[in-house]
Formats: C-alpha cells, structure tokens, sequence
C-alpha cells in the first residue's frame, strides 16, 4: 500500500506545521487528523480546531520540494504553492503553483494545440 504525506498547516496564515513521510508497505495504515496530533511531537499543542490538512498522493511533488526554497499553504484556497530559485536576486520568496502542474498543464495545451492544427489541417 502506498500513502502520500499529509501536509499540516495553519488556518489562518498558510504556514506549514509539519509534512508526515509518505509510506510504501503492505502494513500501512491511514491514520485520522486527531491520530496524527497525538502522535506527532511536532503537532502537540496545537488546538486541532486551528490546524487543517492537506493529503497528498503519493509522490505528489517530489520534485517540487526538492527544488523549492521554501513553500506555504494558500489559506484562500487550501493548495500548496513554492517559491523557486531565482536568478534575480530577490529576498522575498514568490510563491507559485507547484511546477510539476505547470508542466502538466502546458502539455495539455500543446496536445490540444496540435489536434487542433492537425484537424485545420485536414479540411480541404
């Protein structure tokens, strides 16, 4: 069986308490949000009422985190977002959709793109 992690966060502000790891075994067992914030030492003391929960798939932007400088939960719309490196310079982080949507977005408009021309293509 195979688990996403689960991306703890604050309601109001987006940030991110704690990601559980993502599991791979055929003894892996989904676990409750009030499980998780008895169990987890890094979730201990918060009010559960404040906290939300983001489940991921498994593997679900593996590359995201590993290329990311930093990365928040959009409180308005409850999506991960990341801030990338850039060559600019910046102090402040700017937080965007994860790129590995972006990319899967992008070829889906290049195919619908190509089906298009290919049908322009075919009338006489």
């Amino acid at each position: 069986m195979k688990i996403g992690p689960k991306v703890y966060w604050r309601k109001a502000t987006g940030e991110i308490i704690y990601i559980t790891s993502q599991i791979e075994s055929p003894w892996a067992v989904e676990t409750t949000k009030e499980e998780d914030v008895n169990f987890y030492p890094q979730l201990k003391g918060y009010d559960p009422d404040q906290l939300e929960v983001l489940k991921l798939e498994f593997d679900k932007y593996t590359q995201d985190f590993e290329r990311a400088t930093g990365y928040w939960i959009n409180p308005e719309t409850g999506l991960i977002e990341f801030a990338y490196p850039s060559g600019g310079g910046g102090t402040d982080p700017v937080y965007q959709t994860p790129l590995t949507d972006q990319v899967s977005e992008l070829r889906s408009r290049q195919d619908s793109t190509e089906a298009a021309m290919l049908a322009l293509m075919d009338k006489p």
